[in-house]
């Protein structure tokens, strides 16, 4: 049994890039956006940083030298978590 496939035969738009999209963006949203980029930036050269990528490789870590261990925990987690936001 053969299915057919709609085809659409309208020609499709270009998406835009770069300084087109960038002009239709708000003056008032590309400063957000601008402040929130430099805040981010920033951010990744703190020490703050540093130490969440450090747990980050520790946490990978634990879990690759104790992957049993790793799911009871993760389990045990989403149960709590079940039971604290079920609904009633």
């Amino acid at each position: 049994m053969e299915h057919q496939i709609p085809v659409n035969d309208m020609p499709q738009e270009q998406p835009k890039s770069g300084q087109a999209v960038h002009d239709e963006i708000p003056e008032p949203l590309r400063e957000v956006g601008q402040k929130v980029s430099d805040a981010f930036n920033e951010f990744k050269e703190s020490e703050t940083w540093e130490k969440m990528l450090d747990a980050r490789d520790k946490a990978r870590d634990y879990i690759t030298e104790n992957p049993v261990n790793s799911f009871f925990y993760a389990l045990g987690a989403g149960v709590f978590l079940g039971f604290l936001l079920k609904r009633k």
